[in-house]
């Protein structure tokens, strides 16, 4: 079972996280004339999401889990998307005009997950 010392904190960034490996989800670096690689501006319908690491010998990923209203998620629990061992993540493609809610689990090499996070929220223009 995963045992955790400290909650996960979860918080809604304004910054594109770049991302390799996950899905297809995340944005290409591009040059800014300088030779040094900027990420370029987040799409508006994004959320980009941050929390803190989980120390655990036997962690296994986190699971990013949103919805439209607080508390209830799109995805039942341990059908979150599967973001593997990172603290960081965009979710891209929200709908316009609507306010979405997020949290995060952890998850241990047996597939026992933690409670959820703190939930955060943004609205979407």
């Amino acid at each position: 079972m995963l045992r955790m010392k400290a909650l996960l904190l979860l918080v809604v960034t304004t910054t594109t996280v770049l991302l390799a490996g996950c899905n297809g989800v995340g944005e290409a670096e591009t040059s800014n004339g300088a030779g040094t690689a900027t990420p370029p501006p987040p799409p508006s319908n994004s959320a980009s999401l941050a929390w803190d690491a989980v120390a655990a010998p036997n962690l296994g990923g986190y699971r990013v889990y949103f919805g439209t209203a607080p508390g209830t998620y799109l995805q039942s629990l341990g059908q979150g998307i599967s973001v593997g061992n990172v603290t960081a993540y965009a979710i891209t493609g929200l709908a316009s005009g609507s306010q979405y809610y997020f949290a995060v689990t952890a998850f241990d090499t047996l597939g026992m997950e933690s409670p959820y996070s703190n939930e955060v929220s943004k609205n979407i223009p």
